[in-house]
């Protein structure tokens, strides 16, 4: 059997995880698009990330570093801040939305999710969205 491998492309990845998520969200199916929101502000951040220099793995296309939305958040700040994108770094919130969000939610009981949580995680996205289509502008992301 073989393997496919798929460089990542986590502009088209964060617009593919928020239109998916819109739709689930509408369909009231709120454990999966909390979870889209959460991979879909992941993969816009590192969109950048990786334009601003993150170092990536040449084989896979991933980030040397792997990190989940709930850290990379904060993390995102520091590396736009150290590499020429503090205006990126500016345009999110003081504090992470996604803090409580973890990617093995993916394996919770759907009943525990509920409106609240999900309009937080939409507006973290939704910001990190305005973030990804500045640096399209920008012609930094494109």
């Amino acid at each position: 059997m073989s393997t496919i491998s798929f460089m990542p492309d986590y502009n088209d990845a964060c617009e593919r995880h928020w239109s998916d998520g819109q739709t689930l969200h509408r369909l009231t199916r709120l454990a999966n698009a909390d979870h889209l929101y959460g991979l879909a502000a992941e993969c816009g951040l590192k969109a950048v990330m990786k334009e601003l220099g993150m170092p990536i793995n040449k084989l896979t296309g991933k980030p040397a570093v792997a990190l989940h939305v709930d850290k990379l958040w904060v993390q995102f700040v520091t590396f736009a801040n150290a590499n020429g994108g503090a205006t990126y770094a500016s345009l999110l919130p003081g504090s992470n939305p996604f803090d409580d969000w973890k990617v093995d939610q993916r394996y919770a009981d759907q009943s525990q999710y509920d409106a609240t949580i999900l309009t937080k995680h939409k507006a973290g996205v939704e910001k990190v969205r305005r973030i990804l289509a500045q640096a399209q502008m920008d012609g930094i992301v494109r």
